[in-house]
């Protein structure tokens, strides 16, 4: 793949991609300039200050030249030129691990498009754990969380799921902002999914990062049966939990629980074979055997059309359907030349009547 020259209106000379290994660096009026993905009127420049003859790039926004190793741009103050490589994504040198922990830009001041040194990590042996928890990592002695050395028990150090680790010691829980320790024992743990895990078959633990919530306990009865129905929904016997809290309503069967619909975070359908529920509650007025979601807060059955656990009045509910939204202008129609949008509201959601031509 050769080099790719690019020019851009009359006034404009014609810049030349570096190589086809990133598409950030370009030749242009006898200079190299870092320009993310070659686009830099909505990103922005920067004109660098490399020696052209000997300028080479690495990969993606990292590059060389005789003297200096370049990030997003910008030389390097603090990595050894000679020995910089990139094992994987991780930059490297001889002695050391770096990571970046700034705002990327292309305009910004270079002071600030610094790689930082990641202290103490080894560069032969370091690695991520990104594939299981994003900011983790560790090398042949120490683990590591985002920048800092950890401290637990190497040996015994174990991942969870994504949200929970131990070692020997301690349960701990990783949070957005750091690795805490909890006070359980860590004798017997059952892993149920990247969410949830057991101690001992007798308490459900569950991590909600939201709002201060942090770490939720449900005591069990019993664990007899255990049921997943996704990442945040669980049946334990006649438990039903969604994000580690017990279901709403009270008598809801879990024997013939079902998610109808829970890919809205504001609209969450179920059922079992005494009820429909609309986050969490109990709806009125349903014929369970016709009862259909239809997009995210809308319903319907033989009878009745609902957005959420409300009648909607107006279309004819036999014909009422979906339309798809790529071949019209609007979300929702009936035989009967009835069309409507759908908007979401505060605590809800609305269908707004389009007027008939």
């Amino acid at each position: 793949m050769g080099i790719i020259s690019t020019c851009i209106g009359l006034f404009f000379s014609c810049k030349e991609q570096v190589s086809p290994l990133s598409e950030d660096y370009y030749k242009k009026n006898g200079a190299i300039y870092f320009i993310p993905g070659g686009n830099g009127f909505e990103r922005g420049s920067r004109k660098m200050e490399a020696d052209v003859n000997s300028f080479s790039v690495i990969k993606g926004v990292y590059a060389r030249d005789k003297d200096k190793i370049y990030f997003m741009g910008c030389p390097q103050q603090f990595v050894d030129a000679k020995t910089f490589r990139l094992k994987g994504k991780i930059p490297v040198d001889q002695f050391q691990v770096f990571h970046f922990t700034g705002f990327p830009s292309a305009t910004g001041d270079c002071s600030k498009q610094q790689l930082s040194v990641l202290r103490g990590a080894d560069p032969e042996t370091y690695s991520t754990l990104y594939d299981k928890i994003a900011s983790l990592s560790k090398d042949k002695a120490q683990y590591f969380y985002k920048s800092s050395p950890i401290d637990v028990d190497y040996v015994t150090f174990k991942i969870l799921n994504e949200h929970f680790v131990k070692d020997k010691n301690r349960l701990y829980v990783v949070t957005q902002k750091s690795i805490n320790p909890l006070n359980y024992t860590t004798d017997k743990i059952d892993v149920l999914n990247n969410e949830y895990i057991i101690l001992d078959g007798k308490k459900l633990l569950y991590y909600q990062p939201y709002h201060g919530i942090g770490v939720l306990e449900t005591t069990l009865p019993s664990t007899n049966n255990i049921k997943l129905l996704d990442r945040k929904t669980v049946i334990i016997d006649q438990l039903v939990l969604i994000e580690g809290k017990k279901f709403e309503f009270t008598d809801v069967d879990a024997d013939s629980f079902k998610i109808l619909e829970g890919s809205s975070h504001v609209h969450f359908w179920a059922s079992d074979k005494n009820h429909i529920y609309h986050n969490q509650l109990p709806v009125a007025n349903v014929d369970l055997n016709t009862f259909t979601v239809l997009h995210y807060a809308v319903a319907k059955d033989a009878k009745h059309i609902f957005i959420g656990d409300k009648i909607f009045e107006g279309p004819d509910v036999q014909s009422f359907r979906k339309v798809d939204k790529a071949k019209s202008s609007h979300d929702f129609e009936d035989d009967l030349g009835n069309k409507y949008w759908y908007r979401p509201k505060e605590g809800g959601a609305e269908l707004i009547p389009i007027k008939k031509k």
